[in-house]
């Protein structure tokens, strides 16, 4: 016959049920802001149908409020693609020029320079740290990287 003493269980399911709460609290903001996904072979640019080069530095991925994945073979692409309805966009992923790591588009700098040769010559490049932006020009924040395209 087989006993069981469910007094100790009983002691620690009030704190196992704690720590799973408050995992579930501490990890939902990160669900909030998805991660980027990789593009799919032979996708095409969204707002001008080339092809878009995955491991470009000038790469962007917006995943818009109606949860469609949308792909830009530069990021001056995905800035003009938006100017007028930036309200549709719930994450944006650029490239750090810097490192060629994905980064939040949100949180990015922008710099206009125009010995940096994109694949639809917008010039644009996105930096994770402002100390590298600098070193290209005048960084914008996400709200002010929309500016750029007028100059």
């Amino acid at each position: 016959m087989i006993s069981c003493d469910t007094r100790g269980l009983a002691r620690r399911v009030p704190g196992i049920a704690a720590a799973l709460l408050l995992t579930t609290v501490f990890s939902f903001p990160a669900l909030l802001h998805a991660q980027p996904v990789a593009v799919p072979q032979g996708t095409k640019c969204a707002e001008c149908g080339m092809a878009v080069d995955q491991n470009s530095k000038f790469v962007s991925e917006v995943t818009t409020k109606d949860n469609k994945n949308l792909f830009f073979c530069d990021i001056g692409d995905m800035l003009f693609h938006f100017r007028s309805d930036r309200e549709k966009m719930k994450d944006v992923h650029v490239k750090d020029y810097a490192t060629g790591e994905w980064i939040d588009g949100e949180k990015a700098l922008y710099v206009l320079n125009r010995k940096i040769s994109t694949p639809m010559s917008w010039s644009i490049a996105a930096f994770a740290a402002e100390s590298s932006a600098k070193k290209w020009g005048d960084p914008a924040d996400f709200n002010g990287a929309f500016k750029l395209l007028q100059r």
